[in-house]
Formats: C-alpha cells, sequence, structure tokens
C-alpha cells in the first residue's frame, strides 16, 4: 500500500492548510468565530454568543465552493503523483482485486458451470460452431467453389412433369452435350493442385431445387474433385393437384441452392433461380427436338383408374352374356377368342355411344401444340377428338385386361387391340363413329381395320408417317397413366 500511504500523508497536510484558511476569521463577520477566533463559536463579542444567538443567526458557510475547491486539490495531488511514478498499474491492479475479487470471480465460475449443466449440448456446440469456424469454412468455400445452371427448360408441360426422368434419360442435346431435364447446375472446385501452398481436396456438393408450390424440394449430392466438374441433375416429384389447377400457361421460378457439406453442416455458396413456364395437364406439348420415341409418352392419356370405370363396368356385365366380362376367354356362344374378344368391344361400343359423345373440336389452352382432355373429361362434357375417344377406349380396354394399341396417322387416331392375349392380331376401331347413333359397331371395326391396312400398305409405319403404340409396352418400360381423379 505504499502509493496509499504518500497520498494519504499529502491530502492531509492539504486539508489542514486550507481549514486554516476557510474555517477562522478576524473579526468574526463570518459568524463562526469572534473577535480573536479563540472560541470559534460566539457571535460579535467572541465571549458568549448571546449577541449572536451561538452564531445561528449568522452568515452560513459556502459547503459547495469547499468541495469544489477540495476536489480539484485532492485529485490534483493525486494525479501528479501518478504521472511523477510508475504506479498505474498498481493501481489498476489494486482496483481490479477489490471489485473483481476471487469470491466473485469463484461466483461467477461456479454459475457459468450450473448453467451448462442443464445446457443442450447439441444447441451449444452449434452456437459455437457457428460464431467460430462458420466465417472459416464460409470463407474456404467460396474461394475454392462455384457453379453455375447448365440447362433449364423454359416449357414444363404437365402432361410429362413426372415423366421427365425417364423420358429424358440419357438425353443429348444439339451440341453432343448431355442435357438432363427439366434442369442441371454445374459445380466447379477450383482448387489448384498445382499449389502446394493452399491444401486442395475434394469436396462434398448437395444440390437443393424446388418450384414453389408445385414440386417438393429435390435434392441431389455428388462430389467435385479438385480441379473438375460435376452436374447435378435432380428429379423433380410434380404435384399433380397443382397442375390439374393450371388451366393456362403459368409464369412460375425453378429455385436453386448449392452447399458444400462440411463437418456435417451445410454451407451455401450459391443461390438462384430460373424462370420457367407451367402448361396445363391437357397439353400435348411440343418437347425438344430430338427426342427419341415420343410417340411412347402419350399414353399418359390412357388412365384406366379413371372415375367413373366401375359404372362402365356394371354397365358392361348387363350387356355380355352370363353378367359376365370374360377377357380373352371363350363365350359359350363363340367359337373362337377373337369372336369373344369382338363381343366386349362391341359392349364398350355401344355403352360409350349411349352416352351421346359428341366429336367437337376444342377451344385449346392458350399453350403451344394440342389442347387432349383426359378420358374422365371427355364422360363429364359429352365430346371429344379422334384422340380423345381413342385415350376413353384404350382405357376401358387396359382397365378390362385387353392389350390396347393406339394408331395415329397424319390428322387422325383410332384405337385397336389385340384379339387375343400377345397375339399378332390386332383389330381396329373407329373411335369418331360413338358419336353417330345410327352406327354400328361392325361399321365401326370396318373402318378401323381398313384404314389401317392402307397406312401399312403405304408403308407409312416403317417410315415414320404414322405411328402404332403398344400401350402394355409402354407400361413395361416406365410410362405411368397420370392421376386424373
Amino acid at each position: 500500500m505504499h502509493i496509499f500511504s504518500k497520498i494519504s500523508s499529502s491530502a492531509l497536510a492539504l486539508c489542514l492548510a486550507l481549514m486554516m484558511a476557510a474555517c477562522s476569521g478576524e473579526d468574526g463577520s463570518d459568524g463562526v468565530s469572534g473577535v480573536n477566533g479563540k472560541d470559534g463559536v460566539s457571535g460579535t463579542d467572541g465571549k458568549n454568543g448571546k449577541d449572536g444567538k451561538d452564531g445561528k443567526d449568522a452568515a452560513e458557510v459556502n459547503v459547495d465552493s469547499l468541495a469544489q475547491v477540495l476536489r480539484e486539490e485532492i485529485t490534483g495531488t493525486l494525479w501528479d503523483s501518478l504521472y511523477a511514478e510508475p504506479y498505474v498499474d498498481t493501481v489498476y491492479k489494486i482496483l481490479f482485486d477489490n471489485a473483481y475479487g476471487t469470491s466473485w470471480m469463484d461466483s461467477t465460475r461456479q454459475a457459468l458451470i450450473d448453467s451448462l449443466k442443464h445446457a443442450d449440448y447439441d444447441s451449444l456446440y452449434q452456437s459455437l460452431f457457428d460464431s467460430v469456424y462458420n466465417d472459416i469454412y464460409y470463407q474456404n468455400i467460396i474461394r475454392t467453389m462455384d457453379a453455375y445452371i447448365w440447362t433449364s427448360k423454359e416449357n414444363i408441360y404437365g402432361a410429362f412433369a413426372n415423366q421427365y426422368p425417364l423420358m429424358y434419360k440419357d438425353f443429348v442435346g444439339t451440341d453432343g452435350k448431355p442435357y438432363p431435364v427439366p434442369l442441371s447446375v454445374k459445380v466447379r472446385n477450383m482448387c489448384d493442385k498445382n499449389n502446394a501452398k493452399v491444401p486442395c481436396r475434394w469436396k462434398k456438393v448437395m444440390l437443393k431445387t424446388w418450384i414453389t408450390g408445385f414440386t417438393d424440394t429435390a435434392t441431389v449430392t455428388d462430389i467435385a474433385n479438385p480441379d473438375t466438374s460435376v452436374i447435378l441433375a435432380p428429379s423433380y416429384k410434380f404435384n399433380n393437384a397443382a397442375l390439374l389447377a393450371v388451366t393456362s400457361p403459368i409464369a412460375t421460378q425453378f429455385q436453386i441452392r448449392v452447399y458444400a457439406l462440411e463437418n456435417d453442416r451445410e454451407i451455401l455458396f450459391y443461390s438462384s433461380s430460373k424462370p420457367t413456364t407451367i402448361h396445363p395437364m391437357q397439353v400435348n406439348g411440343g418437347e425438344l427436338v430430338g427426342l427419341k420415341n415420343r410417340e411412347l409418352w402419350k399414353t399418359v392419356w390412357v388412365t384406366p383408374a379413371m372415375d367413373s370405370i366401375d359404372n362402365i363396368l356394371n354397365d358392361l356385365k348387363k350387356k355380355l352374356p352370363g353378367g359376365t366380362v370374360k377377357v380373352y376367354q371363350l363365350y359359350s356362344d363363340d367359337t373362337s377368342i377373337l369372336q369373344s374378344s369382338r363381343r366386349v368391344a362391341k359392349a364398350v361400343f355401344e355403352i360409350l355411344q349411349a352416352r351421346g359423345i359428341a366429336y367437337v373440336q376444342n377451344n385449346g389452352v392458350g399453350s403451344p401444340s394440342q389442347k387432349v382432355n383426359y378420358p374422365i373429361e371427355v364422360l363429364r362434357s359429352r365430346d371429344g377428338l379422334c384422340i380423345e375417344t381413342t385415350h376413353l377406349f384404350a382405357s376401358i380396354f387396359e382397365a378390362l385386361g385387353m392389350q390396347p394399341v393406339i394408331v395415329e396417322i397424319p390428322g387422325h387416331a383410332f384405337v385397336g387391340w389385340r384379339t387375343d392375349r400377345n397375339s399378332n392380331i390386332v383389330d381396329f376401331l373407329e373411335t369418331t363413329m360413338i358419336a353417330n347413333k345410327n352406327a354400328t359397331f361392325t361399321e365401326a371395326l370396318n373402318k378401323g381395320n381398313s384404314t389401317f391396312d392402307a397406312e401399312k400398305e403405304a408403308g407409312n409405319f416403317d417410315t415414320g408417317v404414322s405411328s402404332f403404340v403398344d400401350v402394355e409396352q409402354t407400361r413395361i418400360f416406365g410410362v405411368r397413366p397420370n392421376d386424373i381423379p
């Protein structure tokens, strides 16, 4: 306590001097002392204080002025002594010890330990990581990793949206490079392997992407090796209910986020969006040029699980012998499976003819290519194009267990079916004739068979002018019906 003994002696001397100057008077005019200042308590005569009533009615001391003098003199002397000698560290230590003593430190330490005993350690680790390591990892990632949109489909057709992973599998663009659909992102690990000063290693990367309101979040991960690139192409799962609600083209966006996976953390290093347009599920859209086997995908309109199929089956039972629907089985009145198959097809024709389905052109939905309503929509509206009534027949045949085929020729379409299971003999039917209440099944059958024979003789199936699509084979390939309630 060397510093305080020195300060105390100086302050004491100062105070005595001040008291001598400010606490006495020669004539007692200050109301504190008498004439000779001996008693310091009486009035004008300084003897008994009677005239001044013990000094109570005399002028008072100016305490504020006295305090100001004391403050200035004491603090001035203190700082002079501190400047004069190297006592600053000692003063700081004394102040610290007094303010933050051992007991305080112990209590603080114990309080921290008590709080940690009840802490969520996973949360604590997360907080420590975010505050200490996140910036370090992030700076490292953005210095070495980069990404950009490699491909994106400007038009998404609802009819095929959930078919894209198979539809465009191994698809190659016009430049001869892979062209994933509907979107892909190229990620680059720009770490220079030739720079010995910078550690260079592979990175695990992850793409998250979605179309708000239409898809779930699609995720794909891969490894990006040093000084190489990798293409991330996710498979989207589209919400059919959202697609069905689209009645005209809707402009929307792909949302894209790319992360590096470090120490079990997702570190975002690329964020972007890309415009696209969603078209109604009724549009047979113009997919990319060069897409192989495009005709296969039209069987998404063949929907054997549609509403009303049970009602149609019940009506069939009423029209067939014994109230039984036999598929590729012989009815007792027939001499061949071919005859029995025609009997079932005839019953379907007559049931749909009785529904009064008219042949009417549709109005489109504002999208390029042709609008094609689904079979359930044809039944509800009671009108349909040739391709729509063809899909309707094919849907019923598939629901029954028959093997339908779809024939498309320039400007027209009609349905067929294998006359026996896996048979090479196929019957064809002109489906639009259900719009004529006077037309017979036999007339529609003859029309369909003659049209097919003419196309075959012209070689149009060989040249690709006309197409013949086996619905069952497309199912084996992976084409699924659209879920239309």
